[in-house]
C-alpha cells in the first residue's frame, strides 16, 4: 500500500524498505509540541493507523533508539532493555515480528526517526544495522533538503549514496 502522490520523502521510504529487504519502513517526523514524533510517511503497510500513532522518548522501539541516540533492534534474539518493552503499536498494527529503529540526526534532538521491520522472525547482523545508521544520515540530509531547499555540510568527501551501494 504505497502512497507517492509526487512526494520524494515517500520515495524515499519505499527505497528504503526494497534496498534492506525489509516488509514495512516509516518515518517518524517532530510534531508541533516539540515532544513527541508522529509517522509521516510508511512504505509496506498494511493500514493507515500508523498515521493516528505518536512515538514518546523512550517509550517502545522507536522510543528508546530516540532516547539512546543509536539504532535498537527487536528480534528473535531481543530481550527487554531496562525494563522497557521494544515492541510497540506500530509493530503490532503491522504485524512486525522484528524490527530496528534509528534516529536521525543529534540525540538531543533528531529530525526524525526510521523503522524498518519484517513479518517474520529474523535476526540483525551489525552489518545490518550499519546499512541504516548510513540510511538514516542520507534521510536526514533529504529532510533538510525537504524542508529548507538546502543540505546541512556535507563533507569534502562524496561517497556513493548508500541506497545504491546496499547492505554489504
Amino acid at each position: 500500500m504505497v502512497e507517492y502522490e509526487g512526494d520524494p520523502m515517500r520515495r524515499l521510504i519505499d527505497h528504503l524498505r526494497i534496498s534492506s529487504s525489509h516488509d514495512f519502513a516509516a518515518l517518524a517526523l517532530p510534531r508541533e509540541d516539540g515532544r513527541t514524533y508522529a509517522w509521516y510517511y510508511a512504505s509496506g503497510n498494511l493500514n493507515h493507523r500508523y498515521k493516528g500513532m505518536v512515538v514518546k522518548r523512550g517509550k517502545g522501539l522507536p522510543g528508546l533508539a530516540w532516547r539512546l541516540g543509536e539504532a535498537v533492534i527487536s528480534d528473535s534474539s531481543s530481550t527487554d532493555i531496562g525494563g522497557e518493552k521494544l515492541d510497540c503499536a506500530l509493530m503490532t498494527a503491522e504485524g512486525l515480528h522484528a524490527a530496528a529503529a534509528v534516529p536521525i540526526g543529534p540525540l538531543a534532538s533528531p529530525s526524525g526517526i526510521i523503522i524498518v521491520g519484517a513479518r517474520q522472525a529474523r535476526l540483525y547482523a551489525t552489518t545490518e544495522l550499519q546499512y541504516l545508521d548510513s540510511c538514516a544520515i542520507e534521510v536526514g540530509h533529504a529532510i533538510q533538503i525537504h524542508n529548507y531547499g538546502v543540505p546541512r555540510e556535507q563533507s569534502d568527501t562524496q561517497q556513493p549514496s548508500t541506497f545504491e551501494t546496499g547492505p554489504v
